[in-house]
């Protein structure tokens, strides 16, 4: 299965998912009214999905507990993800779009968009790691850099941070 091969709502459910996994760890789940509020969808539209979504073996949906990717959704949902976040770099950095812009017309592109144009793109980008809000951007061999440990919440007003690999670090 490829991601091109899923309809649009169904790619936009499975990176609503990875975002959160993302964010809040793999075993962690996404509770349904969450996600239906996310999608903006009514909590009835969202179960149906997700019971469309769990026969195609891209999601558990375990009642009361909530919804989570299978190893199949997560692959599908890293290439979702990874055409959101490059398509969003190419707009700031090519067409001078400003980083609060680009989400809307990304969800949009990314649909559109074959394979051989994401590779493209990805090469024309000089193959950026993070998209323009930070994020990290999933390589086409399906690897990505795991977010930041480290929060603004854990620092000081005036404290010095640096750079470290892919985070940023209370510095020395």
């Amino acid at each position: 299965m490829h991601v091109t091969d899923l309809p649009e709502r169904t790619q936009d459910y499975l990176k609503e998912l990875f975002d959160h996994e993302e964010r809040n760890g793999v075993d962690l789940p996404l509770a349904l009214g969450d996600l239906a509020a996310a999608l903006n969808q009514k909590l009835p539209t969202a179960s149906e999905a997700v019971k469309r979504l769990a026969a195609k073996e891209l999601v558990v949906h375990e009642r009361y507990r909530g919804v989570m990717l299978t190893e199949l959704g997560r692959d599908l949902s890293r290439q979702v993800a990874r055409r959101h976040r490059l398509l969003e770099t190419f707009l700031v950095e090519t067409l001078g779009y400003t980083w609060d812009e680009v989400h809307d017309e990304a969800d949009v592109l990314e649909h559109a968009c074959t394979d051989r144009f994401i590779g493209r793109l990805d090469a024309h980008l000089n193959h950026p790691t993070r998209d323009p809000h930070g994020d990290p951007i999933p390589r086409a061999d399906g690897s990505i850099d795991p977010l930041s440990t480290c929060t603004l919440v854990g620092l000081s007003v005036g404290q010095k941070v640096r750079a470290k690999g892919t985070e940023v670090c209370p510095g020395s």
